[in-house]
């Protein structure tokens, strides 16, 4: 094959580096009133601004533009050969709150801007190029995470329209939709028939491995599966300085006990294959000189491998029977969801790597410890992931950063995949 990435696109690097920071920082600058950061919610003006401003951008690049009836922004670059199937690139458009500039846009904008390195090529694709900008990632308008790329995907439908209500305006969805200037006609958002050749995501890396490891580009293998549970924990409340030691039922001390000892065996066994996170703790009467008779705590459990998150899980239920007996206590432990591992295309993961060798870009293999549209699209469609690497590793936050060279890295290695898989029927 030859290589596109270095001989025959336009524009220079520089150039690429240099819209690409135009657009971020635009966006940057459109958010609805918030402490810090950039702040753009599903339906929102801000999103309305923002979402007018990517369409612009998509239209620049060579996209025809369209918007379809939850949302999701869809710029299309129609090939010579229109029968065949489809490749799709994006992410989302939508923010948590007081967010940095790059999670999510940053994908979309490396799409759009692959879209207009085949255009200055003078060398047409074969099959159809979309840029897809999801709304709803996030999930913090309605509480549901991966909103649009579930409608594409034929998840969610009419139902949910009046099923999904707003956690701060409570307006149901069909209600923000209408409000926003959609006629909530659902016709042609579900795309789970459509002929997909590929989606391939662009997205920050959300951590330091990259940075760390001094690698340009990151190739997902796994979005990792996890369990989110809230254990509590009983005992008897007292006075912190009238009942002995050693007649206590401490539920604090039961508690601290039963997460360090998961944390442990997690950091012991499984070392960089798993995650564990205690995130919340609250402790009744909650006061300087009591003893709690009752601790809460919620943990986030976290792996690319299903056996390793049924291990841990049997693992913590062992520790709870142990602490049940050392300090008397009760000990409840119940799971508020539970997400299988996805696994990427390992065909494409592989020829991701490979263009990155080609393009001289260095690149390793990582999981993803957050979740992404990528899962959704996963379960329809061959899907791979390039991650790019955050600064410091953050991200939910106004100081994430991504390097304008890693974006314009991330759009070439993009581009030159594109040609690749455009040479296959």
């Amino acid at each position: 094959m030859e290589n596109y990435g270095t001989n025959r696109m336009g524009g220079g690097h520089k150039l690429l580096q240099d819209r690409l920071k135009t657009e971020i920082e635009t966006l940057k600058g459109i958010s609805e009133p918030c402490r810090c950061g950039t702040t753009r919610q599903s339906y929102s003006a801000a999103y309305k601004e923002g979402t007018a401003y990517i369409k612009g951008v998509m239209e620049d690049c060579g996209l025809t533009v369209h918007e379809d009836g939850v949302g999701n922004v869809i710029g299309t670059l129609t090939g010579t050969e229109p029968g065949l199937a489809k490749i799709l690139s994006g992410s989302h458009l939508d923010t948590v709150r007081c967010a940095g500039a790059f999670d999510g846009i940053a994908g979309v904008v490396c799409a759009a801007e692959a879209a207009r390195l085949v255009r200055e090529s003078g060398m047409p694709l074969r099959h159809t190029f979309q840029v897809l900008g999801m709304i709803g990632e996030e999930g913090t308008r309605f509480g549901k995470a991966l909103l649009g790329s579930q409608f594409i995907a034929g998840i969610y439908g009419e139902e949910q329209l009046d099923e999904f209500i707003g956690i701060e305006d409570k307006k149901t969805m069909r209600q923000a939709m209408k409000e926003y200037g959609l006629s909530g006609d659902l016709k042609g958002v579900s795309r789970k028939e459509d002929a997909v050749k590929a989606f391939l995501e662009i997205h920050g890396e959300q951590g330091p491995v990259l940075e760390q490891e001094e690698k340009q580009i990151g190739v997902v293998d796994t979005i990792v599966g996890l369990s989110w549970l809230v254990v509590k924990v009983k005992g008897q409340a007292g006075h912190s300085g009238t009942v002995p030691m050693n007649l206590r039922r401490d539920a604090g001390t039961g508690a601290f006990h039963l997460i360090c000892r998961i944390h442990d065996y997690v950091c012991d066994t499984y070392s960089g294959r798993a995650t564990l996170t205690a995130g919340q703790v609250s402790l009744l009467p909650g006061s300087m000189n009591s003893i709690p008779g009752e601790c809460e705590f919620s943990l986030d459990i976290r792996s690319g491998e299903e056996e390793i998150l049924r291990d841990i899980l049997e693992h913590l239920t062992e520790f709870a029977g142990e602490v049940r007996e050392k300090y008397a206590l009760d000990v409840e432990v119940r799971e508020l969801t539970r997400k299988e591992p996805v696994k990427m295309n390992a065909a494409l993961a592989g020829g991701i790597e490979d263009v990155c060798k080609e393009l001289g870009f260095t690149s390793m293999r990582l999981n993803s410890g957050a979740g992404h549209d990528s899962m959704i699209f996963a379960k329809l469609w061959d899907t791979a992931m390039i991650f790019l690497p955050n600064r410091d590793g953050i991200s939910h936050h106004p100081d994430e950063w991504i390097d304008y060279e890693a974006m314009a890295a991330g759009s070439r290695v993009l581009y030159q995949m594109i040609r690749k898989l455009d040479e296959e029927d």
